[in-house]
């Protein structure tokens, strides 16, 4: 009881200690850009921004308090500050972006609640769960199927991983062959949340509002199901090479069979629910000919589940508890960056000071650029969605004066943090497994990310930008 006792204190000391570092070195940062010569030309108010931005991004790294009241500070001080109004700082919440990846939290609160998701995925995995080869493979297999029912990775690979677990417990699994199942459901998650736009209702559709261009459904899937189905060909196979199989695997069909009839016949929720999903699905990819944004499709569908006789999949509960808060602060707070940094100027002062005067004009050197730039901020800062918040702005700026459309950048930062990690910190997805849940731990993610690096600046420069070039984007 002592040892326990002793290790809980230890572990609140380094907590706290954690918090106090993180608040006395935000401080200390805010003091030095806020008296410093710095380079360039930073208007007042843009050095204010400066200021107020590295502030909260130090709250982020070091968790000072959560990440939602640490981005609410930020907002206020942009306020009270008279850097931006509260139209323009809370302005993603007038744009369908924003009620997009509400609707798509709801949606994927509607497919696991019915059931839905849990028969789709045993359906896959009595039918291709033979070997530890071949679970490997499902997870990216399951991972993108799964993209199509539940547009949000956390509760896709959540969900996969509790059917994962018992497979490994009945298989016998030696336990470094347990541990890169695990670390695979949540690599997986990464790569084929990159293929459909609601892959990933969080980053994918922040990366759309940082590009300020409007992308529909189809047309993410235009540009990105290339480079993701890549990418994904190339993680896998990365994750193959280094994890080799350590012990037998024996695999219970009987058992997976067993699990599945314990959910009965299809019922009346999952039918529902699938018809709205597809409806969903096919009004996403036929917006070119009704012209009604992703967003009010979701929300339209999302009324559809709740409605009595033809839904009832949805109660008033679900809006508080289906829908993640503070990741849509967080993504408000990430947003309201590039808003007001391009109005004070500092996201052209970060792109002036961050890169060459001239822009690359070939696009591959482009790339490089902004993946290199991206990938090194991104191992400082950690959150993915804010080195996004920090980097897409002034990149976009950056490309439009080299003559590249806006969305080319945006993309490339993108990529840049959604597929490529060191440490579980980089992403908060690979960040959700590490440990009990998905069975790895720090050394299995570092042994990955590392060789990582170069597949993705191989998405970034040969995949991606040839790619787009066949398409004409670039």
């Amino acid at each position: 009881m002592q040892s326990l006792t002793a290790k809980f204190n230890l572990l609140h000391t380094f907590r706290s200690n954690r918090k106090l570092t993180g608040i006395f070195l935000s401080l200390a940062v805010a003091v030095i850009f806020w008296s410093i010569p710095l380079p360039g030309d930073l208007s007042p108010a843009g050095r204010k921004t400066l200021v107020v931005t590295l502030f909260t991004v130090i709250w982020w790294v070091f968790n000072v308090v959560p990440p939602a009241y640490s981005t609410i500070l930020m907002l206020l001080g942009y306020i009270i500050l008279g850097l931006a109004g509260p139209d323009m700082v809370f302005r993603i919440w007038t744009l369908p972006l924003m009620w997009l990846i509400i609707a798509s939290f709801l949606i994927a609160t509607a497919v696991t609640k019915s059931g839905l998701a849990q028969r789709v995925a045993y359906f896959f995995m009595i039918r291709y769960a033979n070997s530890y080869r071949s679970l490997i493979m499902l997870t990216y297999v399951l991972g993108f199927v799964l993209s199509f029912l539940i547009p949000h990775p956390f509760p896709r690979v959540l969900l996969m991983m509790s059917l994962i677990q018992p497979i490994i417990q009945k298989a016998g699994m030696d336990p470094r062959d347990a541990a890169s199942l695990g670390l695979s459901v949540f690599i997986s998650t990464t790569a084929t949340s990159m293929i459909l736009l609601t892959g990933d209702s969080t980053l994918n559709i922040a990366a759309v509002g940082f590009s300020e261009q409007s992308l529909s459904w189809l047309a993410w899937a235009k540009y990105m199901s290339v480079p993701g189905f890549c990418a994904s060909i190339l993680m896998l196979s990365l994750h193959l090479l280094l994890f080799k199989q350590k012990g037998p695997v024996s695999i219970n069909h009987n058992a997976l069979r067993l699990e599945q009839k314990k959910l009965g016949p299809i019922t009346r929720s999952e039918i529902i629910t699938l018809i709205w999903v597809i409806l969903a699905l096919v009004l996403w990819a036929t917006d070119f000919l009704h012209h009604i944004d992703s967003a009010w499709v979701a929300l339209g569908v999302v009324v559809g589940l709740s409605l009595p006789e033809i839904g009832d999949v949805l109660d008033a509960k679900d809006i508080s508890s289906g829908v993640n808060w503070p990741i849509i602060f967080f993504v408000v707070g990430a947003l309201a960056i590039g808003t007001v940094g391009k109005t004070t100027g500092m996201a052209d002062w970060l792109a002036n000071v961050l890169l060459p005067e001239t822009p690359p004009q070939n696009p591959y050197a482009f790339a490089a650029l902004v993946g290199g730039v991206t990938m090194l901020i991104h191992m400082v800062l950690g959150s993915a969605l804010a080195c996004m918040s920090i980097v897409a702005p002034p990149m976009v700026h950056y490309a439009i004066s080299a003559g590249f459309s806006p969305l080319i950048p945006a993309l490339l930062v993108y990529t840049a943090v959604v597929i490529h990690y060191i440490f579980p910190f980089h992403h908060v997805t690979i960040l959700l497994g590490h440990g009990e849940t998905g069975g790895y731990t720090t050394r299995h993610v570092v042994k990955y990310g590392v060789p990582l690096t170069l597949i993705t600046m191989i998405v970034l420069i040969l995949v991606e930008i040839t790619w787009w070039r066949i398409l004409g984007l670039v």
